[in-house]
């Protein structure tokens, strides 16, 4: 089965979560950039860790938007993705706090869990920061039962990639992993802003 369009008059919610899903990878990828050539490397700097803040923000939005669209098609499944995406998410923001701190004073926080740092410290950000690219790859799946395949691709092949290079800090795994999102979420994000979805309804 082909991709098909869908067209509908957007909602302020379907506008806003649009809008977030068309800056969201855009900011992440240039959070990655100033990781790689301006600072120190994945996860190590104050301006990437500024931008990779921003682009949590927007990807909280954005995605839980997508996944609201997609419940006259997954009505108990979106949910509950919705709600793994978003708690990756804000756990991203604390791996960017980090990245900023790290930065500035040196110290990292989970290298000196146990050594001065309360082992309950850990559980700021694991098992959570897992829950972004798990909530990246299953929307994608969604994506892919609804009918948008090439998004829904793109999504998996994101979420997957995104696991393997960030906790890496493998550089060019990132980068493919932040354009994948950019194609998967632009379309979507354009879609939900202007009432045209690729997501085949029941």
């Amino acid at each position: 089965m082909t991709d098909t369009t869908t067209h509908t008059v957007p909602t302020t919610a379907d506008r806003i979560a649009g809008t977030a899903a068309v800056l969201g990878p855009l900011l992440l990828l240039a959070s990655s950039l100033l990781f790689l050539f301006v600072e120190n490397g994945i996860n190590d700097g104050v301006l990437g860790g500024t931008v990779g803040m921003w682009s949590c923000f927007a990807l909280a939005v954005a995605v839980p938007g997508v996944l609201r669209a997609l419940e006259p098609v997954a009505p108990r499944a979106a949910p509950r993705v919705a709600l793994v995406a978003t708690i990756g998410f804000v756990a991203g923001a604390a791996f960017n706090i980090q990245a900023m701190y790290g930065a500035a004073t040196g110290i990292v926080l989970l290298d000196r869990v146990g050594d001065g740092v309360p082992l309950l410290a850990l559980l700021a950000f694991l098992p959570w920061g897992w829950f972004a690219p798990l909530g990246l790859a299953l929307t994608g799946w969604l994506l892919l039962r609804a009918g948008a395949r090439l998004p829904g691709g793109l999504l998996v092949a994101a979420g997957i990639l995104f696991v393997i290079g960030r906790p890496g800090t493998i550089g060019p795994l990132v980068l493919a992993s932040d354009v994948a999102l950019i194609a998967a979420l632009l379309p979507l994000g354009a879609g939900l802003a202007t009432g045209r979805s690729p997501i085949r309804r029941p």
